[in-house]
């Protein structure tokens, strides 16, 4: 069941994310608690060290966490999960923080009105589908935003879909 409040694809400038990161196993159930218990809760420094660096804030002030691929391979098959912020592309990176250079380009983002309640990641990704002319590049970068409001964001990275994409959609060949 959805709670999908708000859609939009939006065309993005460059980004440095800076945070805290930590790696999973993909498919193995790392548990919630480790992730937003411990290390959210263990973060506070890291947001009141870019929340005093007002003059590198980014169009995207929420909390986020970022999802990667950085480290995956076939043997560890290490997802990344950095909880930062989206800051400008020339922003310092503060000591004992990571980081990763997003380069410019669309990100879908939905809201949420409880994040308990459905698959967020599904909803996305099928809004992209469905209002076309995109694609979703989630293997570049995916996550989640903290609207701190009691609603949550999540974002997807995406690309504009060529005729071949439309074709190969449709069933056609190009």
């Amino acid at each position: 069941m959805s709670n999908l409040l708000s859609f939009e694809i939006k065309q993005h400038e460059a980004y440095r994310f800076i945070g805290k990161s930590v790696y999973a196993r993909a498919g193995m159930q790392c548990g919630d608690a480790y992730f937003n218990d411990f290390l959210f809760e263990n973060t506070n420094w890291m947001r009141e060290k870019l929340d005093e660096m007002q003059e590198y804030t980014s169009d995207i002030i929420q909390n986020a966490a970022l999802m990667t691929w950085e480290k995956y391979c076939d043997k560890t098959k290490l997802l990344g999960f950095t909880y930062g912020r989206f800051m400008k592309p020339e922003t310092p990176v503060p000591d004992g923080m990571d980081y990763f250079d997003i380069a410019e380009g669309y990100m879908a983002i939905g809201l949420f009105d409880n994040w308990d309640n459905g698959n967020q990641e599904g909803d996305v990704k099928k809004a992209i589908d469905e209002q076309g002319g995109y694609k979703n590049a989630s293997w570049r970068f995916m996550g989640e935003l903290n609207h701190g409001d009691g609603n949550f964001g999540y974002f997807i990275s995406c690309d504009k879909a060529t005729t071949d994409d439309a074709n190969m959609t449709a069933g056609t060949s190009p």
